[in-house]
């Protein structure tokens, strides 16, 4: 198979390794690297740097998904190491990229001329990237997009036109078989907490939620979608 892009995929713990092992499944015509940082960092990292890694593939573009704020910082570095062209860090918990971290990370790939996105849930990731290659990733991988088919008033059928990279839309779509069509927002909306969605239960600043709710108002809110478009 011929690889066309390549992408670098950051991780520290189950979170992230999840998201990998997803992708490798459903992303077929990239190449795959995979890096996974220690999992126990202490709070505090004097020197970020020294948890770069002696020697990473170039890579067109980079997937961050580090448990710890240490790890977001070394992104510019890392991003100039492998000549990548884009940065994707996802905000599943405002504990590993805290504001302040985004704001500094942001502003340090800009002056590389590397492009970056922080979706916050990563399921709501959209193709309104200027990066060519950000939207491409965000083709198959972001916000839920589904095609529903109806028949008697039961969900008969269910494609899955784009996935959460966690693959907890795929794990949806197979149990909304045979559900009323009423019923079935409320409960893809229940079964993405218990896939089980890994974004934060705390309470979030930004959007006065917990991200696992917000998770689950984005799928609920696809399948309506879904629906309106099936009639």
């Amino acid at each position: 198979m011929f690889f066309q892009k390549t992408l670098l995929v950051l991780t520290q713990g189950w979170y992230g390794q999840r998201i990998a092992l997803n992708l490798r499944k459903r992303l077929l015509n990239w190449k795959i690297f995979v890096y996974g940082f220690p999992r126990n960092l202490p709070d505090f990292v004097e020197e970020p740097e020294t948890l770069l890694p002696r020697w990473v593939p170039q890579s067109s573009l980079i997937l961050s998904l580090g448990e710890h704020p240490a790890i977001a910082l070394l992104l510019p570095s890392l991003a100039k190491k492998v000549r990548a062209k884009a940065v994707i860090t996802p905000i599943d918990n405002s504990k590993w990229v805290p504001p302040a971290v985004k704001n500094e990370v942001l502003e340090e790939l800009k002056n590389l001329g590397v492009a970056s996105v922080f979706p916050k849930p990563f399921c709501s990731l959209k193709e309104d990237s200027n990066s060519e290659l950000i939207n491409e990733f965000a083709e198959k991988f972001g916000r839920p997009k589904l095609k529903i088919s109806l028949k008697n008033g039961l969900v008969v059928g269910v494609e899955v036109l784009r996935g959460a990279p966690c693959g907890s839309t795929h794990f949806v779509a197979e149990r909304l078989l045979n559900v009323e069509a009423s019923k079935a927002p409320t409960k893809a909306s229940l079964l993405v907490q218990t896939y089980p969605c890994l974004a934060s239960r705390q309470r979030d600043v930004e959007y006065g939620d917990s991200l696992i709710h917000v998770a689950g108002y984005i799928l609920r809110s696809s399948i309506l979608e879904a629906l309106r478009e099936s009639f």
